[in-house]
């Protein structure tokens, strides 16, 4: 019996991680080109560095609610890949097609008031200056991402990563190549500064965009699915049944993702030197990050795959083995947060206080990461049942409701404490992580096990069908 554990322990984490390592290693790649950007603007200065944290992460809140919606189309896709219904796959894509263009809208609204709200933060000129103009291009990229999620998520809930890891690792590159000429001036370009990684950033998602659409036309396995012929128009429907599914995604990482998001503007008037510190600490937490957010997904496109094809309790222990691979890497990136802190600091900023700061910051970041992991794998366990309404709930309770009035109270003001400022706000994040885990993981729990036992009265009612 425990031999026959291990080898379907071993069997499911192989399953898990050949469909999650092109994922990790992709999402690294997007990620890094944020890092990127806050690596070059850091060997400027540190108003530079705290001008582009603070632009990142007003456009992180808003491709985050872009993503969500978008995220709804991988599971939808992924039970339809899995009963082998490939009309529908092709249908599902050309209706998320359509909705990416009101989603555009929505995000060049959401730009204009970031841009707005920069001049009401007490910030200096020059970093308000550079924050403004880092947002500018991204009205760019509003056309561009909403699109280009409709491919990738499309590909994600086939089972196919290979392409997505290929372009994405290209855009990373792109991007650090632009980021240097532009924002040093190199080769002739203009000397931009901070803003030029911005200009940089909105080349890489074009190249994506467009390298997903010739794949999408030139593939051999996705020339068979045709998903440009025969063109639907806009079924009303079907685009409600992914905002259904959509929309308290989105919402659900708004809850956890935004909280980290807005605490750089928060921290904003503290001064430049604190956000520099925040930015650091945060992006490489955010790179550590990506193992778990890779591992979740996975376990999204299999769970939705084992529903199409009426697995339920496969589904249950493919969770289950998720879960306790993505503890084992929480363990060790942990460490090494611990381990490097110093060189991490280093490596971002020339600034001796903000290195000081940083460093601080890692140990929150290490024990963070020890109870984030288990939320967001949950998450992506739950959106594989396509459950999203009751997680959001969980969300906005854990990081909103209780935690997030008592993280500003000791952080920035004397109430009870003496404020602790940035750290004050990371000790929230910590228990914020901690209670949305513990409810997303008892809700996992009861879901999984619903659908085990649906599946056992469907199938002790089909009628039993003898020969005479």
């Amino acid at each position: 019996m425990s031999e026959k554990k291990n080898k379907n322990f071993w069997s499911y984490s192989n399953e898990i991680l050949s469909l999650a390592m092109p994922l990790i290693v992709s999402q690294i790649a997007i990620l890094g080109i944020g890092v990127t950007d806050i690596y070059m603007a850091g060997q400027l200065d540190a108003e530079t560095l705290a001008a582009v944290q603070l632009s990142i992460s007003i456009w992180n809140m808003i491709s985050l609610t872009v993503i969500g919606f978008m995220v709804a189309n991988s599971p939808i896709i992924g039970e339809f890949w899995g009963s082998s219904k490939y009309s529908s796959v092709k249908n599902q894509f050309q209706q998320c097609l359509w909705l990416s263009i009101p989603i555009s809208v929505l995000i060049i609204i959401a730009l204009s008031i970031g841009i707005y709200s920069l001049k009401n933060l007490s910030i200096s000129a020059k970093v308000a200056e550079i924050a403004t103009g880092y947002l500018l291009p991204y009205f760019i990229t509003a056309f561009v991402l909403p699109v280009f999620l409709v491919f990738r998520t499309t590909f994600e809930g086939m089972g196919n990563t290979k392409p997505i890891l290929i372009f994405n690792c290209i855009a990373f590159a792109i991007n650090a190549l632009l980021d240097y000429t532009l924002v040093f001036g190199k080769f002739g370009a203009p000397n931009m500064g901070g803003i030029g990684a911005a200009w940089a950033t909105t080349f890489a998602y074009s190249f994506l965009l467009i390298a997903m659409i010739f794949y999408a036309k030139l593939s051999r396995g996705n020339k068979l699915l045709n998903l440009f012929s025969n063109f639907q128009k806009p079924k009303f429907d079907q685009i409600k049944r992914t905002l259904n599914l959509g929309i308290p995604i989105s919402l659900n990482l708004l809850a956890e993702f935004g909280f980290f998001a807005i605490i750089p503007i928060l921290i904003a008037h503290l001064g430049a030197n604190i956000v520099a510190a925040h930015a650091i600490t945060i992006n490489i937490d955010a790179l550590a990050f990506m193992i778990p957010l890779g591992i979740a997904q996975a376990l999204t496109i299999l769970v939705s795959q084992r529903l199409g094809s009426l697995d339920a309790r496969d589904a249950r222990v493919i969770c289950i083995t998720g879960f306790k691979l993505v503890f084992v890497f929480a363990l060790t990136l942990s460490f090494l947060k611990i381990l490097f802190r110093f060189k991490f600091a280093e490596l971002f900023s020339n600034d001796e206080q903000v290195q000081l700061i940083a460093v601080n910051l890692f140990i929150f970041s290490a024990v963070l990461g020890l109870f984030d992991c288990f939320q967001m794998t949950c998450s992506g366990a739950l959106r594989g049942y396509k459950e999203a309404k009751i997680p959001l709930v969980i969300q906005i309770f854990a990081f909103w409701i209780i935690v997030f009035p008592i993280a500003y109270v000791i952080s920035l003001t004397n109430w009870i404490i003496e404020p602790l400022g940035v750290y004050g706000f990371w000790i929230g994040c910590i228990l914020a992580v901690i209670l949305a885990g513990i409810g997303l993981l008892v809700r996992w729990d009861a879901i999984s096990k619903k659908a085990i036992r649906n599946l056992m009265i469907q199938n002790s009612s089909k009628p039993i069908v003898t020969r005479s």
